[in-house]
């Protein structure tokens, strides 16, 4: 019998994006994800952190190629490292070497969310900016060295610092009220500041965005946003997408 096609092939993705997430359970950024990306697929697998050291990150990363190999059997346009905590433990010179060889193992672009976040950042102008987030002062001081690669000084960082096993227990309204209290809290105690990053892949806090810049007339980034904008670039399928603040918005 000859092959009939069907009406369309529409629904299919245009792209496929492979994201190594940090945690062993999957579950805000996807949704966030869907609710603003049309016609792109997340192919995801976690590498399973457990705390927020960089003897567990090295663990992680240490087979991190075998998951990926699996995931170029789903014909992925993009390899993502996902999760700003795990460089800032291990540093820039082991994130780049990470981000090298998935690049070279897969054949794709390869990026990040510190390398979102930063660039993000510097392509918005911002010179200045505070953090909202849930990490360590040793470890802001070194997301401070990624920042500056972009040319983006850090004014200072307001925190409530918690490990995985703290924040994975969570409800969704608790995160997203915490996201909001300390991004306001970060613009009212650093004023000179020019820009927010909210820091937090496990909060589902994209919604922040936009009340946050028209409170304070800054713009303000989160890893979703900066995910998006980094990675749809990456793969030539960027659109403005508008409602989610300056950053979705724009170019």
């Amino acid at each position: 019998m000859a092959f009939v096609p069907p009406p369309s092939y529409d629904f299919m993705p245009k792209r496929k994006l492979g994201i190594l997430y940090p945690l062993a359970v999957i579950d805000n950024s996807p949704f966030e994800f869907y609710r603003m990306v049309r016609d792109v697929m997340l192919v995801g697998a976690g590498v399973g952190l457990q705390e927020f050291s960089a003897a567990d990150v090295k663990r992680v990363f240490a087979y991190a190629e075998e998951l990926t190999e699996a995931m170029m059997g789903r014909e992925i346009d993009l390899i993502m490292q996902s999760g700003v905590p795990l460089p800032i433990l291990i540093g820039i010179d082991a994130h780049d070497e990470l981000v090298g060889r998935l690049a070279k193992q897969t054949g794709k672009p390869a990026t990040s969310s510190v390398l979102g976040v930063t660039q993000a950042a510097k392509h918005l102008g911002i010179k200045n900016i505070a953090l909202a987030n849930k990490w360590r002062p040793e470890m802001n001081k070194v997301l401070g060295q990624f920042f500056a690669r972009e040319g983006v000084a850090v004014a200072g960082a307001a925190t409530d610092v918690m490990g995985p096993e703290r924040f994975q227990k969570m409800g969704i309204k608790e995160s997203f009220d915490l996201g909001w209290e300390l991004g306001r809290q970060a613009f009212e105690k650093f004023p000179e500041a020019d820009g927010l990053y909210i820091g937090g892949g496990a909060w589902m806090i994209n919604s922040l965005v936009e009340p946050l810049e028209r409170e304070f007339g800054k713009p303000v980034i989160c890893n979703q946003n900066a995910m998006i904008w980094n990675t749809l670039h990456l793969v030539d399928f960027w659109k403005p997408i508008q409602g989610y603040g300056r950053l979705m918005a724009g170019s």
